[in-house]
């Protein structure tokens, strides 16, 4: 079943026709000629969308949360940020069909009453901002976006604001400070965005995947979405597969697939590549767990403590990898992208990232090895937002796993 990259190399990207013949802006249509605000909120609700960025969380909850704030001024904003290293399913929507998620933001802020929409895009991805001004042309032009959309007596405006690459505003309150020309750091919740966010106004933030699953739970139904993948977690997944497989890349898969599917079926991953042996899976970027043959079987599925999903980036390494080369791209990248907000995680991943080097060099000291599990402890229990949880996930499982080898 494929929901999001059912026309992916059928259809021209940067052609709002080509869109249009495969049933593209139906969707909205439908919602604006026969469905109240509260009609779209209900179906979303039925089908049981939840967030495809990382959290999981009911894409319902933020909808009524900000549609319960009397306030004229709403803002419906789209987060392509997607700085998860191994992670480029949203930027891969863009290239193959952007108009996707130009219809899915719509409708959804057609629901809560926004009239501005905002499209969050990460800054490295120049090409991908272009496309979508294009497009958002395209939509103005048909009347798709803008004053009185479909003659409608909905007027909603779509921008897009690219972002200056930087990891932590992938959370969507630092995201927030860099829209309003602010340091882009986390802030304290409540309140939350859909009460107050951006410029104080009630703020829906959905990830770009997100919104993409939009115009068809509205064409085919709450039911037949709630009806593929998991009962826990409905709908399909997009899966950056990379490492040592034979056919890496984005493939869409039913939520509740096992990893064992994706990395070794020859629809998904297709298996090792010839001469290598598996080692580990990373799933979820560099923030996500490590794991080994035996957890090859764990379904994946939203709200899983045990293996979050995260962003769906799947990294599969060989036998012939370096576990502590590994180690030390974890450690550089969240020293690399941590906000300095915080003193746990502005300290502890750069010391983090010192003994990685040493790791690396074997010149570790004396205290290094109890110095390692003092900083994991205060990464995962103290930090001001989940970055320093997350800089520490990938060291725990190597070590648990790797232990013989990383102290060799």
């Amino acid at each position: 079943m494929k929901l999001i990259t059912k026309n992916w190399g059928e259809i021209d990207p940067l052609n709002i026709k080509a869109y249009q013949n495969k049933s593209g802006y139906l969707a909205l249509k439908k919602v604006l000629r026969e469905m109240s605000p509260t009609d779209v909120i209900e179906e979303i609700k039925k089908s049981g969308l939840q967030g495809r960025g990382g959290a999981g969380c009911p894409v319902f909850l933020k909808w009524e949360a900000a549609t319960a704030e009397k306030l004229q001024d709403k803002y419906y904003i789209v987060n392509l940020d997607e700085s998860e290293p191994g992670t480029f399913k949203d930027r891969a929507i863009v290239d193959n069909n952007p108009h996707l998620i130009v219809e899915g933001m719509t409708i959804g802020a057609y629901a809560i009453g926004a009239k501005k929409g905002i499209i969050y895009i990460n800054g490295h991805y120049v090409k991908q901002a272009e496309i979508l001004r294009l497009v958002l042309e395209q939509a103005a032009e048909k009347e798709f976006i803008g004053k009185s959309i479909m003659g409608s007596a909905f007027d909603f405006e779509i921008t897009v604001f690219s972002g200056a690459g930087a990891y932590i505003c992938g959370e969507e309150t630092a995201l927030i400070n860099s829209l309003e020309g602010k340091r882009g750091e986390p802030r304290l919740r409540p309140p939350y965005p859909a009460k107050e966010g951006l410029f104080g106004k009630p703020t829906v933030i959905n990830n770009a995947e997100t919104v993409a699953n939009i115009p068809f739970i509205i064409n085919r139904g709450a039911k037949c979405f709630n009806n593929i993948g998991s009962q826990k977690s409905p709908g399909t997944k997009l899966f950056c597969i990379t490492g040592s497989v034979k056919n890496p890349g984005v493939h869409e898969a039913p939520l509740g697939t096992t990893p064992q599917e994706l990395i070794f079926n020859s629809v998904y991953g297709g298996g090792l590549r010839e001469g290598k042996d598996f080692l580990f899976a990373q799933i979820g970027g560099s923030s996500g767990r490590l794991i080994n043959r035996s957890k090859l079987d764990y379904p994946l599925v939203f709200g899983d403590q045990d293996l979050p999903i995260g962003s769906g980036a799947i990294f599969v390494a060989d036998t012939l990898c370096d576990i502590k080369e590994h180690l030390l791209s974890w450690a550089g990248f969240f020293h690399r992208e941590s906000c300095g907000k915080c003193v746990p995680c502005r300290e502890g991943t750069y010391r983090l990232w010192e003994i990685a080097k040493r790791l690396k060099n074997k010149d570790l000291r004396p205290r290094d090895s109890e110095n390692i599990e003092d900083i994991l402890w205060v990464l995962e229990r103290s930090t001001f937002c989940p970055l320093g949880k997350f800089a520490a996930t990938a060291w725990r499982d190597a070590l648990a796993m790797f232990k013989d080898k990383i102290f060799k």
